[in-house]
């Protein structure tokens, strides 16, 4: 449906925001995420790969896809063309068009019954330049194309702060981690249940 047929290929990112049949996201080999929206489009987020430049050795990713299966066509989203890009938080709590989540790997994602993306940790370059496993949580809204630097911190290797077991606090925050997985991935796998039910269970369940 997609895609080249041989090794190494760098990305075609077209114009931002604009679905071209040209379009296609660059070989990456570990470590992107990946969501099923509620129209059924596609959504791939980072991983280490090759960018536009086709940088040797490849490197982390920070780049938003959306794949349409009816048109059969990427949209290059959000984030850079270039691999090793820092995190942009702005705000903490606070959507805003310069946000962009830092390139990374082996982060966790799920959606919410809102139909936000949600991303949390990995491996990642942090606010400052600085590669590590990292703790903060993002959520993008689909509607307004605008990340949301939600939790956590925008430094690398951060510990966990616990509180008391059972109860929600505002400085609760898990430790930075990389290779996690989200109570909505394992009823997708394990129970064979689709994005769009995991999303209303969760819901009823207030999560």
């Amino acid at each position: 449906m997609s895609g080249a047929n041989v090794q190494n290929q760098n990305g075609t990112y077209g114009t931002q925001g604009t679905a071209a049949p040209a379009n296609i996201p660059g070989v990456r080999n570990f470590g992107p995420v990946s969501w099923t929206d509620a129209s059924g489009n596609l959504w791939l987020f980072g991983g280490n790969g090759l960018d536009s430049a086709g940088t040797s050795g490849g490197g982390d990713l920070n780049d938003l896809w959306k794949y349409n299966i009816t048109s059969n066509e990427w949209t290059w989203v959000s984030g850079s063309t270039l691999i090793s890009q820092n995190g942009t938080y702005g705000t903490q709590g606070t959507a805003a068009p310069a946000n962009v989540p830092g390139a990374r790997d082996e982060a966790v994602t799920w959606t919410d019954s809102s139909g936000n993306l949600w991303l949390f940790g990995g491996n990642s370059l942090d606010s400052a330049g600085a590669t590590g496993l990292i703790n903060d949580l993002w959520k993008y809204n689909i509607t307004s194309n605008e990340w949301t630097w939600v939790s956590g911190s925008n430094l690398v290797s951060q510990k966990g702060t616990y509180g008391m077991l059972g109860t929600s606090a505002p400085a609760n925050v898990p430790g930075a981690r990389q290779h996690s997985v989200s109570l909505g991935q394992i009823l997708q796998e394990v129970f064979g249940f689709s994005e769009g039910l995991v999303s209303t269970r969760l819901g009823q369940l207030g999560i």
